[in-house]
Formats: structure tokens, C-alpha cells, sequence
């Protein structure tokens, strides 16, 4: 089985995306082909969209991955499983990194803190954390992005040119 194949089978289905409540709302931006048909071109466009929206530090990741992929023609179901690669697993490491990147990055010593998993902890902590996470979110959503695409292009095999008769 080629890499390929293995890959659509692990990719949610069209139909299980097209009824998804929250992807509902798209209609039928949903029937366009591009956002279902698997080659170099909408899988390099999927990886820009689904890893950088991976890093988004917000709760409609998967909204905004659908429109970026409805956009620019991605691949859709590619496009949603690489925003998953941010999990209640994943989320944590991911986030707490590219605060410290971005804190890394801001003028200034980054302010000590702990970690709180609560709306109150969030509240209070957002005007001394927010920066400094926004910054490295962005900054290494858009490497992940571009480490992706340039993955894809180098991995994919070309298409072979048609020869003349």
C-alpha cells in the first residue's frame, strides 16, 4: 500500500466533514472538488493552513482552517487533521513553547508565572502572557507552515510531463 493510500485512509471521510455540526454552516462552499481531490497541489495548501492554524491559540481552530482550506482550495480533510495535531494531549507543550519563544523574542525579562487550568488563571493572566504566546504562536505557526509545504513539495513526486507525439 503507498503512502498515499495510507494517508487517505487515516483522513476523516467527506461525508463525515460535510455533516459535522460545526462545518454544517459552510454549505455548499463544501462541493467544491478542489477540497476533496488529494494531489501535490491541495496537500502543500493544506499543510500552510492546517499547521499554522494548529498553533492558533483560540477555540475555533477548526473553523478557521475550514474557511483558509475553502480559500485557497486546500485539501480539506488534510487541512483538519493536521489542526488536530494540537490536542488536549499536544496543547499544553505546544502553547507553553511558543510562549517561551515569543517571550524570548518581546524586549524585557518574560514575568515568572504558574499555571493555572482555569477561566480565572486565563483572565488574570492574559495581559502578562498574551504577547509573548500571540508572538510565538504566529512565529511558529508560520515556520510549521512553511517547514510543511516545503516537506510536501520535496516528498511528493512531480507529476511527469506528458510527452509529445
Amino acid at each position: 500500500m503507498t503512502l498515499l493510500a495510507r494517508l487517505q485512509r487515516r483522513l476523516p471521510s467527506a461525508e463525515a466533514l460535510r455533516t459535522h455540526p460545526r462545518l454544517q454552516r459552510f454549505g455548499q462552499h463544501l462541493d467544491c472538488p478542489q477540497l476533496w481531490q488529494l494531489d501535490r497541489r491541495s496537500a502543500t495548501r493544506a499543510c500552510v493552513v492546517g499547521l499554522f492554524c494548529a498553533w492558533l491559540p483560540l477555540p475555533c481552530q477548526m473553523l478557521l482552517a475550514t474557511l483558509g482550506a475553502i480559500v485557497l482550495r486546500a485539501h480539506l480533510p488534510l487541512t483538519l487533521g493536521l489542526v488536530w495535531l494540537n490536542n488536549p494531549f499536544t496543547m499544553l507543550p505546544m502553547f507553553y513553547g511558543a510562549y517561551r519563544v515569543g517571550a524570548w523574542l518581546l524586549p524585557g525579562e518574560p514575568a515568572p508565572f504558574s499555571f493555572a487550568l482555569s477561566w480565572e488563571w486565563l483572565a488574570q493572566s492574559l495581559g502578562s502572557v498574551g504577547p509573548g504566546l500571540l508572538l510565538g504562536c504566529l512565529l511558529l505557526g508560520g515556520v510549521s507552515a512553511l517547514l510543511g509545504a516545503a516537506l510536501v513539495a520535496w516528498c511528493w513526486p512531480a507529476a511527469k510531463p506528458a510527452e509529445h507525439q
